[in-house]
């Protein structure tokens, strides 16, 4: 899925194995620059998702979403953080984030919404970020239970049947 506006394109890449090594290390100094995630996790957990999205301007990635790997654990305690009950066969909506300089252009929305239109079934996101969660309600996501403290601020749960 491509689609260009104001000379962005948004991509939807086969697997994040499509990615040189360049292009994946260019993906984890976006999601780096957004704070929310350990560099290390992003750099190794990257090249596993299940599909990737990267928007660029020209040749330069300026932006980046994932479908995370299944990580049952992982979701058994986000069910916990948050007491709701989550299926931890489900997937994650992940590593949205845009770099700096070309924030404000609706790239996240563009990002999730090439994920979410190769994507079937259940979903769920965790952020902290305002913007961020405005993205998920457009995107279909519905915020349940109970936020929890994350290393930065107040993590809330995001789910999309």
């Amino acid at each position: 899925m491509t689609g260009a506006i104001q000379n962005y394109e948004v991509t939807l890449c086969a697997t994040p194995g499509d990615l040189t090594t360049a292009q994946r290390e260019a993906c984890v100094a976006i999601i780096r620059s957004g704070g929310a995630v350990h560099p290390k996790a992003a750099a190794r957990e990257l090249r596993r998702a299940a599909m990737l999205a990267i928007a660029t301007r020209g040749d330069e990635i300026v932006g980046v979403g994932a479908i995370k790997r299944l990580r049952p654990d992982y979701a058994a305690g986000i069910a916990k953080r948050s007491r709701i009950p989550l299926d931890p066969e489900t997937a994650e909506l992940g590593y949205v984030a845009v770099d700096d300089k070309h924030q404000g252009q609706r790239l996240s929305p563009r990002i999730v919404a090439a994920l979410l239109a190769k994507h079937v079934g259940p979903l769920f996101a965790t952020t902290d970020n305002e913007r961020m969660k405005r993205t998920l309600k457009k995107a279909g996501f519905v915020q349940k239970g109970q936020e929890w403290d994350g290393e930065r601020g107040r993590l809330s749960l995001w789910i999309k049947d």
